[in-house]
């Protein structure tokens, strides 16, 4: 049923035009379930617009899940208008703002799938805003494109002109918003009806060594990164996605599960990336003729320089688990891959995604909501356990991370309990 499963999605992505065989409406049944499980219904229900009519559900099922389709078209509207809306109130108050994950990804999905992606909280990142750099004549270029030398200089300076962790969680907790403070990001309930996430840091590594020249690396696209604006509000430049979302699935696997919806989000992430790498090296084709190989070059340096960031963060072999989901799943072309798929590493990442469904919701060995008393704010001997056990299994798999989680989580008490940001 999984293979069938995956052959709908790729329907619905445009990577097949119709199904192996018919499916029985028991069979469907099983099918919409699974694309529940996975919080992919309303991409699901693109296929159904595509499909041969001989393959489709019976009619009382297309029109249960039409209704699941608008429901979810409407909060996305809803969504994006809130999403406009947290980056206007912080810019007003002297930040940078930029949406991460979630409705950021309008800008990867193709049309006809915008608006059926299932939603959740909206993820902020802010900073304070650089007056001494606002003023430049021309925007700089991507961070992930500077030399060595001139990324430690970038970073040097910003560093020394403000500490963005501490002015932002103080600037949130003056206007009593948000209790949980985390290393990476704190609650701020500032909507009536949709979580907020504000984050200081896009993500994190449990790994103390990687994860400095992690926040490193984000250092640069403070103030430097090519932004672009998507339905009324700022997103990072698909060359940040490519590295940022990769993490994002990375720390998931280590955080209860990840869920195709995720994995989704990544394969348009890379789609788009190619696309826009092509289209880079053609235009520079057109306009320089052919003395363009010496700037071909260099743009094949800034996507190696990609791969190089990949690697020195530890990420490579769980970039190539991400590969092999990628074609086994959506049938991603060999040619837009980061990297060559490495099948057992992505044999267990999909075992992992199957069994756990969208953020490990569904793992029957692990029961989350127990452990966190029904909150995951709630933290407790119960649920540290269950982690450890949780992680143990990629022991052998991602062995930095699963070794320094237990001694960053001794860190990250303290670094609460004592609110040691003011000394960042």
């Amino acid at each position: 049923m999984n293979e069938l499963f995956f052959e709908i999605l790729q329907v619905a992505i445009g990577n097949r035009k119709a199904l192996s065989r018919t499916l029985s409406a028991e069979e469907w049944e099983e099918v919409y379930e699974e694309c529940k499980k996975q919080a992919v219904a309303g991409i699901a229900f693109a296929a159904l617009e595509r499909l041969p009519k001989e393959q489709l559900p019976p009619g009382r099922r297309i029109r249960q899940w039409a209704v699941k389709a608008d429901k979810i078209r409407e909060h996305n509207a809803r969504l994006t208008k809130e999403s406009a809306q947290i980056c206007r109130y912080f810019e007003q108050n002297g930040f940078e703002a930029v949406i991460l994950k979630g409705q950021a990804n309008y800008a990867y999905y193709p049309e006809w799938l915008q608006g059926l992606r299932s939603t959740g909280d909206i993820d902020v990142w802010c900073w304070p805003k650089a007056d001494a750099y606002e003023t430049q004549a021309e925007p700089a270029a991507p961070a992930c494109w500077l030399s060595q030398s001139e990324a430690t200089e970038r970073t040097i300076r910003e560093q020394s002109s403000y500490d963005n962790v501490r002015r932002v969680i103080e600037f949130c907790l003056s206007k009593r918003k948000g209790k949980y403070v985390y290393y990476h990001n704190m609650d701020f309930p500032i909507l009536p009806e949709t979580p907020v996430e504000v984050h200081y840091r896009p993500t994190w590594l449990y790994n103390p060594f990687a994860n400095r020249r992690l926040q490193r690396w984000f250092g640069q696209f403070t103030v430097y990164s090519s932004q672009c604006t998507v339905k009324g509000f700022k997103v990072a430049s698909v060359e940040f996605d490519v590295v940022f979302q990769l993490l994002h699935l990375y720390k998931h696997i280590f955080e209860e599960g990840i869920g195709l919806r995720q994995l989704l989000d990544y394969y348009f992430v890379i789609t788009k990336y190619g696309d826009f790498v092509r289209k880079r090296n053609a235009t520079l084709r057109n306009a320089i003729g052919d003395c363009y190989e010496n700037d071909i070059k260099d743009n094949k340096d800034n996507q190696d320089n990609l791969s190089g960031i990949i690697a020195k963060l530890g990420l490579k072999e769980f970039a190539g688990a991400v590969m092999y989901v990628m074609s086994e799943v959506f049938a991603m072309p060999r040619e837009i891959m980061l990297c060559e798929p490495r099948e057992r590493e992505g044999k267990q990442l999909l075992d992992e995604i199957m069994r756990g469904g969208n953020f490990g919701k569904y793992d029957e060995r692990y029961n989350w909501a127990e452990t966190t008393n029904g909150s995951m704010e709630y933290r407790g001997a119960d649920y540290a356990v269950t982690r450890l056990r949780h992680n143990a299994r990629f022991l052998f798999t991602y062995p930095s991370e699963v070794l320094w989680e237990p001694v960053f989580r001794i860190y990250h008490w303290f670094w609460r309990r004592f609110r040691l940001w003011r000394y960042s």
